[in-house]
């Protein structure tokens, strides 16, 4: 598996450029015509064997068979996982691994996008356009634009000490701001995360896989900067699932019934971490920032 989608992944990369945040976004280059002819192929495969995947905004399709628990990998996330491969209406397994071992950058666009979508733990099926694995290359097994199929197991993410050792820090800082700040009933989450509702609503509550409209602001907690206002939805190129937004939000959104309005309190490892960001107008949100963010569950989108 490392020799499969480590050394021939540099193929995919040269005919896809995704950006370093698994931002899943859609190919706009000149392999354009042939990403919509493998996703409509995909979609007419996909309803005719009657496969209950979801598409996401990258064309690829996902089958969750086992439902993990924790947070699905990031970019800079090592990743333990087994996987078969298939051409996508074969059963000859082209390729397989039991337990793999990898940084998820090494791996071809279309598994980074996939992994992206599982929490440990989860089994999936992957129906990845061509443009997502190996492109307009020919491999010995594998013709040029071919869609493929992966049968994957997500087994672990490995969680660096300095990252366990920052949340640590982060989670005292927060308990320590919302006690200066006399925060009443803050309800604190085993993944660090800190929240209030202050409005419920009566509606349901959403699950990963649920596509969402939401309202918020973000606000760097310690100078109350604010570096981003408005809102959420999907568009043709942003599915804005549940398990799209950052791990706060997915920790926080699975919490609120649709029509509530909270406060979340967010520790930087389960925002951006230890990268600088840039917000809306310019705001630079410093590395290992925590954050406030005052979000309203507006809609789960059918």
């Amino acid at each position: 598996m490392r020799l499969f989608l480590s050394t021939f992944g540099l193929l995919a990369l040269v005919s896809v450029m995704l950006s370093s945040c698994l931002d899943n976004e859609v190919p706009v280059n000149e392999a354009e015509e042939q990403w919509k002819a493998d996703t409509t192929v995909i979609g007419a495969y996909i309803r005719a064997n009657e496969i209950p995947a979801l598409k996401d905004a990258s064309g690829i399709y996902f089958n969750i068979t086992e439902l993990g628990s924790g947070f699905p990998p990031k970019s800079t996330s090592e990743v333990r996982f087994g996987y078969k491969v298939y051409i996508m209406g074969s059963t000859v397994v082209l390729d397989e691994n039991d337990e793999a071992l990898s940084d998820i950058m090494d791996l071809i666009p279309g598994m980074r996008i996939g992994l992206s979508l599982m929490p440990p733990g989860s089994v999936a099926e992957l129906y990845v356009p061509s443009g997502y694995a190996y492109g307009t290359a020919t491999l010995p097994t594998i013709p040029a634009n071919s869609n493929l199929k992966f049968e994957v197991e997500l087994i672990s993410v490995t969680i660096p000490t300095s990252q366990l050792n920052q949340l640590g820090a982060d989670t005292v800082a927060l308990d320590e701001y919302l006690t200066t700040n006399s925060v009443e009933n803050v309800i604190k989450d085993t993944t660090g995360l800190r929240y209030v509702i202050t409005e419920e609503g009566d509606g349901a509550i959403p699950t990963l896989y649920n596509k969402v409209k939401i309202n918020y602001t973000g606000k760097i907690l310690s100078n109350g900067n604010t570096f981003f206002t408005g809102s959420n939805s999907p568009t043709p190129n942003f599915d804005s699932r549940v398990i799209n937004y950052i791990h706060a939000f997915q920790a926080g959104l699975t919490k609120l019934k649709v029509g509530s309005k909270a406060t979340l309190y967010v520790p930087s490892v389960l925002a951006f971490g230890n990268q600088s960001v840039t917000g809306n107008g310019g705001i630079t949100i410093p590395a290992n920032s925590n954050l406030l963010y005052e979000v309203e569950l507006v809609e789960i989108v059918e």
